[in-house]
């Protein structure tokens, strides 16, 4: 499914984007095209104005003048002298020339109504300046017209040749082409690591919901075959004492099955930004007090001993939702309680860091003498259903506790972690913000 996903974000970026780089080059090339057209057009335009200023002063036309006009071959003068092509044609023009000019002839007579060979007396300038377009393949700027002399007329073709023009906008089209293949490749490559790198967020997402519904499907199957079988029990005729204990069984599977969809409860407001939090400024030793004297009792009963230390200074409070604070707290205490064998200790902890990048924070710390985290598991035991001791059998622990504690932590802007205990067992550390009143 990612797979066909990923293909499918890679396809529509690579076409959007290049559907706007293909519109933008477009443009850019029409600019080009009719900069370059406009320029040529300009210098068609100088050097045919130079051209009749000069045959309008000058009686005499030098085949120098012509040569000098003519030098780079971009251009050509065909002049007539009343109506007869002067001699410097006949040197300097091939007959395929010589047809060009009278093509253009035809068509400035057919189309502009300027015959430059009429027997008509002219006593002003006529002229028409037109786009030619001959059958073997180049195009010119054209011009036709007629100078009145005294002696007579002078008529002209001049042809602009827009071969040169004709092989710079080839190249640049290939040019273009070319380079918007590669971008558009470009494109697909980039589009391709780009979508992959949104899409894994996804696909572990995906994997994490599906683990832990496959997790939690699991953890209720045992509690509704429970519920079932005593429902079938209940059907039939048993003794009172044994309906009680049918009884007392399925309220503690309902109990164990109500806790763990609260907890799933939880997690999924997590997931979803909703996790409600009513932060108020708190005495951080008050809150550690409360959990030391909550379970100072169940630790004696296990033959465990507790302690908790608390610095001498006045510490700020600790901006926290009480409740969601000792739930974490009470998580951690089971937890440490459930792993400390009898004889073992538990400390209690809490220091101010000062020079917290994030400003002053306070450090709350539960140091266990249990049997530890293994250090592959240090950053798993803080995942959905999982148990760092496989063979945990206390229905209580789902193996969501401390994903839970997490979640809530990370609501409070704070840091939940685990360390090795120097004597042995773990120390789980909670960060959570100070605020000064």
């Amino acid at each position: 499914m990612f797979q066909k996903l990923h293909l499918q974000m890679t396809l529509f970026c690579t076409t959007v984007t290049s559907c706007i780089l293909l519109v933008l080059t477009l443009v850019c090339f029409f600019f080009a095209q009719n900069s370059l057209k406009k320029n040529d057009y300009n210098s068609f335009l100088t050097q045919l104005n130079a051209f009749l200023i000069h045959l309008q002063e000058q009686d005499t036309i030098s085949h120098q003048w012509l040569n000098q006009l003519q030098g780079n071959g971009e251009i050509y003068f065909f002049l007539y002298d009343n109506k007869k092509p002067l001699s410097y044609q006949s040197y300097h023009f091939s007959k395929k020339e010589s047809r060009l000019a009278k093509e253009a002839a035809n068509i400035a007579r057919k189309k502009y109504d300027v015959d430059i060979f009429s027997t008509d007396t002219h006593k002003i300038i006529v002229q028409a300046e037109f786009n030619f377009s001959p059958s073997t393949g180049t195009n010119y700027y054209a011009s036709a017209g007629i100078i009145p002399k005294k002696s007579g007329t002078i008529s002209f073709i001049i042809l602009f040749s827009l071969e040169k023009q004709q092989k710079v906008l080839k190249n640049l089209r290939i040019i273009v082409c070319l380079a918007a293949l590669a971008a558009i490749f470009l494109l697909f490559i980039f589009s391709w690591y780009f979508t992959k790198r949104i899409i894994i967020p996804l696909e572990e997402s995906q994997k994490q919901q599906t683990l832990f519904i496959a997790s939690a499907s699991h953890e209720l199957r045992a509690p509704l075959a429970v519920l079932r079988s005593g429902l079938e029990v209940l059907k039939n005729k048993i003794t009172p004492a044994e309906q009680a204990h049918f009884i007392d069984l399925m309220t503690e599977e309902s109990s164990h099955m109500q806790n763990l969809v609260n907890h799933m409860l939880l997690l999924a407001n997590a997931d979803s930004g909703h996790l409600p939090i009513n932060p108020s400024a708190y005495q951080p030793d008050g809150i550690l007090i409360n959990i030391y004297e909550k379970y100072e009792t169940l630790a004696n009963k296990k033959n465990i001993v507790l302690f908790i230390d608390l610095p001498d200074e006045l510490l700020p409070n600790c901006l926290c939702d009480i409740e969601r604070i000792t739930q974490v707290f009470t998580i951690l205490m089971d937890n440490a309680l459930s792993y400390t064998p009898a004889g073992g200790s538990i400390r209690l902890s809490l220091t101010l860091e000062p020079m917290h990048p994030h400003g002053e924070c306070l450090l709350f710390c539960f140091a266990d003498t249990g049997c530890g985290v293994p250090e592959t598991d240090k950053k798993l035991i803080f995942e959905r259903f999982y148990r760092s001791e496989q063979v945990h059998t206390d229905k209580e622990h789902f193996g969501l506790g401390l994903c839970i504690a997490k979640e809530i932590v990370r609501a409070h802007k704070g840091n939940i972690w685990v360390e090795d205990h120097n004597g042995g067992g773990s120390c789980f550390y909670v960060r959570l913000p100070a605020v000064f009143t």
